[in-house]
């Protein structure tokens, strides 16, 4: 006997007939039930986010993508369940600073096909990483400094500021605020923001280490 011939007498057997036969109505009736009591194909139009992968380690992402808008296609239980899976990104590998323009790139799982994507292309902005040392500046919030019990200087006195040279060139010095009573603690941590020239803070910069701490300075200058 030949293999099709006994794979279609053990499919045939009743035992196993009216198992397949059960499983196939429950997938049926799942689907109906995750999509909306209806197994037709629908299409639908999503908007994502767009991920940059692989941006060489030189440079630093300025601008990000703007969102897409994707349209989809597939069972509706499929496009349901499966919507939240679909994601969109772009390419950089190899890519240099200045503005450069990319196509994007959607995957969804299994079941569910891309119609189109709008815009297909987009630009980003990226440029060389820089970093520079900084002193560190205390700043008493609410402290009269000449009534404090002890003298004090950051730990550590000099950070790293690391970002866009765009950015970074704007730095015009780091601080740490200091809102404490004069009863010091010497554990409590300060985080450490960069300030411009008229003393505003600066976003897409690293800061390491991004919080300092205190230390008491004694008679002798030594720790």
């Amino acid at each position: 006997m030949s293999r099709i011939s006994k794979l279609w007498s053990f499919l045939t057997k009743p035992e196993v007939y009216w198992r397949l036969f059960s499983l196939a109505l429950a997938i049926i009736f799942w689907l109906l039930a995750t999509g909306d009591g209806t197994l037709g194909e629908t299409e639908r139009t999503i908007t994502l986010g767009v991920q940059v992968q692989n941006i060489p380690a030189d440079l630093v992402l300025v601008d990000p993508p703007e969102s897409v808008r994707v349209r989809i296609r597939g069972l509706s239980p499929l496009v349901n369940r499966g919507e939240s899976s679909v994601s969109a990104s772009i390419d950089l590998a190899g890519a240099v600073q200045g503005t450069e323009t990319y196509s994007v790139e959607v995957d969804g799982p299994l079941g569910i096909s891309v119609v189109s994507v709008t815009p297909q292309w987009v630009s980003v902005y990226t440029e060389d990483v820089a970093e520079a040392a900084f002193p560190v500046t205390l700043v008493f919030l609410g402290i009269d400094r000449n009534r404090m019990m002890m003298e004090i200087r950051p730990s550590p006195a000099v950070i790293t500021v690391r970002g866009p040279r765009s950015i970074l060139e704007r730095v015009d010095h780091v601080v740490a605020y200091l809102g404490i009573d004069p009863e010091l603690n010497l554990e409590t941590s300060f985080p450490v923001l960069a300030l411009d020239a008229q003393g505003r803070s600066l976003d897409g910069l690293d800061i390491d280490p991004p919080e300092i701490r205190v230390i008491e300075v004694v008679d002798n200058g030594e720790e």
